[in-house]
């Protein structure tokens, strides 16, 4: 059994409380204006610096910490894809997540949490850009000139020839691109900036590495998004408003199961 205090103070305003048993995670009580992705990945670090877990041992699924934590299986993703953006953790697809063989030495704590604190939280963003963009792709449709609906296909073909060729950076910018050109077609400035705004938190450091590690797992998961644009392209080449935005609705519910279920769910599958 791994002997835990029954109180450790990490960063300021965190408190984390022993769990009744022998896991050496332990439950996560926010305060102050730390982010808990932020609590989680320090105590990830402490437990590996104080050698808990050794380089190249195997982390829990991340259900698993996130049961013993307290918190939300987004918050635990978010923490252990900040400490691969480090290279303090790294993934082997289909197996799980492993400390690295050779972690930098004497990691900056700090640097290793500014990617949180500085990153919004790309579940958030997600969420709002579903709800923005289900209205932005309705006014689009009913304001878009032959020439806009043109500039959202051209976009799009820029973003899926990026993706069949394996370009994952190039396939996520042109999916800024690609939205910004669908907000364009409303005709609101006020809507295009708006758009651009969610835009620049979705393309921070966090979420870029996020997208682009799930497809490097299994570039077969394209295929499903791709085919998925090319509908909700064809919706809006054809001014069908409402499948437009069923489809535009489905592709953020993908998004966040892709992000925040399917990897865990995979992983905690295979260790049971």
């Amino acid at each position: 059994m791994i002997d835990i205090p029954e109180c450790t103070i990490f960063l300021d305003g965190c408190t984390t409380v022993k769990n009744n048993s022998d896991s050496p995670f332990t439950r996560v009580t926010q305060a102050g204006f730390k982010k808990k992705s932020s609590l989680i990945a320090d105590q990830i670090l402490q437990l590996i610096k104080t050698g808990v877990y050794e380089p190249a041992a195997k982390l829990p699924p991340e259900r698993i910490i996130a049961e013993r934590m307290k918190v939300g299986r987004p918050s635990v993703r978010e923490a252990i894809s900040a400490l691969h953006i480090a290279g303090i953790l790294e993934s082997r697809p289909g197996d799980g997540t492993y400390v690295a063989v050779s972690p930098p030495i004497d990691f900056p704590v700090d640097n290793t949490l500014s990617v949180l604190e500085e990153s919004d939280s790309p579940f958030e963003i997600l969420q709002a850009r579903k709800a923005m963009e289900i209205g932005v792709i309705h006014l689009a449709i009913k304001n878009a000139t032959e020439e806009d609906i043109q500039r959202i296909k051209a976009a799009w073909k820029h973003k899926r020839d990026n993706a069949r060729q394996g370009n994952y950076a190039e396939f996520i910018r042109h999916g800024r691109e690609f939205h910004r050109t669908i907000a364009e077609a409303t005709g609101s400035r006020s809507i295009v900036s708006l758009t651009e705004g969610l835009l620049k938190m979705t393309h921070q450091s966090l979420w870029v590495h996020m997208r682009e590690q799930y497809y490097r797992q299994d570039n077969s998961r394209l295929e499903p998004m791709i085919k998925l644009h090319d509908d909700i392209v064809k919706a809006i080449e054809n001014r069908d408003s409402e499948n437009a935005i069923k489809l535009i609705e489905k592709h953020y519910d993908i998004q966040i199961e892709q992000h925040y279920h399917d990897i865990s769910e995979t992983t905690a599958k295979k260790d049971r």
